[in-house]
């Protein structure tokens, strides 16, 4: 009779705990605002599954404790629940390892952890929940079977592991996006690429000090984990870090924050974005056109073009007066007339009595007005471009620079990315690439996205002339997305999402980046000088600043080459009339 007593009491009790555990599991599901429900159902008692399946609005699905296949993509997040044996601990370490190997890239969804055996005892949930801290898994909680009704547990990582035990009717059963903890250090590495991460030593205390807008998020984020900032061993101010140096680093050294953030199309250890830009290239603007050139200019094809026709219609015009008055006219009249030629030039020459008339004076008169005009014309237009010379090609996309055979300065992990655009390409490491693009080298294109841009703009509306111009014609990404690359499996990945959309939905990302400028002054990086009196003095000392030789090099060319074509016509006019005069000796001596 009471064996009987006993086994009923049993089997009650166990009906009882098998419907506060499934009870348990639906408020966290709930409170979690989870919808997936993912059972590794080896070890689980059989009376869940009717009572989970009767809950609509929990779909639940159901895996092998012992699969280790990665959770597909599609799958939004979830609440994991493990029942484990707690028979043994190697078989748990097992079945966890499965678990840890299958959210291989989302360790920071939930899971609960429940020891199927009646008799494991609380030392077992310790080493369970230890060995999910060892693999990076934070957010844990732990039911026992013996005492399911009572109690769950779960462990906190600061300031050192510690399984706490708790009620069931506790209000936060997981950890809350921010964790405290404790004071304890937060490990970070700054690429220190200016204007997003600036270190410096403060003058005053002696301490290192993070600055700039990603350095300044890294500090918010300390402040929001009640942690202390922590720099790597390797940190030494002004030394750059390009990106594949930063992840060697980050896979060899303890650091928990890689203070930068890059552009990554696919990867599973990113955060969301952080900054939305665009990446165009820096061009520089084009020179002044050489002094020697702006007569080349005035000289163009359809100035001379103009001048002829002038000279040709006022030679035609003269030609028909002159026939109109009964005398001869020659082609030559027509084709070299020098007095249209000279009235276009605006020089003098002395009229016959023949020419006296009326209608040749009228003809002069409009010939002066027009030679007055052009050399009145032309004057202004040569001091004009002397004054302020117009300027070379002006390079405005990917195919301009490409026709400017302008070099593009990159750093040999951006090789691929510039690979299609078909330009000279200048390879240099991180120092040597800020170098040339901080101090306004314009031999160069560089690429900047639209925060650096920002920043040199203001910097050179103080300068004696622009350097460079932003053109979005010659963008590599219209929209690229910038992200922290965290290490694998960080658990601060959580409470950096919400920091990112906290401060960009607050307005306080729009301070960190109008800080910029201030934060360069105060780390003694920013450049006060005007880096185009370097290029102004360059060019002055090759041009030098008043009129020379060389910049009449296109008038001592049309001069000699005029000079000699009349040369050349006056030795075919000699040579001419002395055949004309021999051929009549010749008929003379033979009549």
């Amino acid at each position: 009779m009471w064996t009987v007593l006993s086994t009923l009491l049993l089997l009650w009790a166990i009906v009882i705990a098998s419907e506060s555990t499934v009870d348990f599991i639906r408020s966290v599901a709930k409170s979690s605002s989870l919808e997936l429900l993912i059972i590794r159902y080896d070890y689980c008692p059989d009376s869940w599954l009717p009572e989970l399946y009767a809950f609509n609005s929990l779909t639940v699905v159901l895996q092998s404790a012992r699969s280790a296949q990665p959770q597909h993509e599609e799958f939004s997040r979830a609440l994991h629940v493990v029942c484990l044996p707690g028979n043994g601990l190697h078989e748990e370490e097992l079945l966890l390892q499965a678990l840890a190997t299958s959210l291989e890239n989302r360790r920071n969804e939930k899971c609960l952890l429940y020891l199927a055996n009646r008799l494991a005892n609380p030392a077992a949930m310790d080493q369970m929940l230890r060995r999910c801290y060892e693999l990076k898994m934070l957010n844990v909680v732990g039911l026992m079977a013996v005492d399911v009704q009572r109690f769950y547990y779960r462990y906190h990582p600061y300031p050192e592991f510690r399984v706490e035990r708790r009620t069931l009717q506790a209000s936060h059963i997981f950890e809350a996006l921010f964790p405290n903890m404790q004071g304890e250090p937060l490990i970070v590495m700054p690429d220190q690429w200016h204007p997003r991460s600036v270190v410096y030593v403060d003058r005053c205390t002696g301490k290192k000090v993070l600055a700039g807008s990603v350095g300044r998020f890294a500090r918010t984020l300390v402040w929001k984990l009640n942690a202390t900032l922590e720099y790597a061993q390797t940190v030494i101010p002004g030394r750059f870090l390009n990106a594949n140096t930063l992840r060697d680093l980050v896979k060899r050294l303890p650091i928990d924050l890689p203070v930068s953030v890059s552009h990554v199309e696919q990867m599973p250890n990113s955060s969301y974005p952080f900054e939305l830009t665009h990446m165009c290239l820096m061009i520089p603007v084009a020179n002044e056109i050489p002094v020697r050139d702006i007569y080349r200019h005035l000289s163009s094809v359809g100035n001379v073009c103009i001048a002829l026709v002038i000279v040709y219609a006022y030679g035609l015009t003269l030609s028909c007066q002159r026939r109109l008055h009964e005398r001869e006219v020659y082609l030559v009249d027509f084709l070299l007339n020098d007095r249209a030629l000279r009235g276009v030039l605006g020089q003098s020459f002395q009229l016959t009595n023949q020419e006296s008339g009326s209608t040749s004076k009228c003809i002069y008169l409009m010939l002066g007005i027009v030679g007055l005009n052009i050399s009145c014309i032309f004057g202004a237009a040569l001091e004009t471009m002397l004054a302020q010379p117009p300027k070379q090609f002006q390079a405005r996309s990917i195919a301009d620079v490409r026709r400017a055979r302008l070099p593009l300065v990159v750093m040999e992990e951006d090789l691929d990315s510039v690979a299609d655009l078909q330009l000279p390409v200048l390879t240099v490491n991180a120092s040597e690439y800020i170098r040339l693009r901080d101090e306004g080298n314009t031999s160069y294109v560089y690429l900047a996205t639209r925060l650096h841009w920002t920043l040199f703009e203001n910097q050179q509306k103080h300068f004696s002339r622009e350097l460079f111009i932003y053109s979005k014609d010659a963008c590599l990404w219209s929209l690229a997305l910038l992200t922290f690359e965290l290490p694998q499996h960080s658990w601060f990945e959580a409470p950096i999402n919400k920091l990112i959309l906290e401060a960009r939905a607050s307005g306080i990302y729009q301070y960190w980046v109008g800080m910029h400028h201030y934060d360069m002054s105060v780390a003694g990086v920013a450049s006060l000088r005007d880096l185009s009196l370097q290029q102004i003095q360059r060019e002055t000392h090759e041009t030098g600043s008043s009129l020379r030789l060389i910049d009449l090099q296109w008038v001592w060319l049309a001069y000699g080459a005029l000079t000699l074509l009349a040369v050349l016509l006056f030795i075919l006019e000699t040579g001419w009339q002395q055949l004309q005069a021999f051929a009549l000796c010749s008929d003379l001596v033979y009549c």
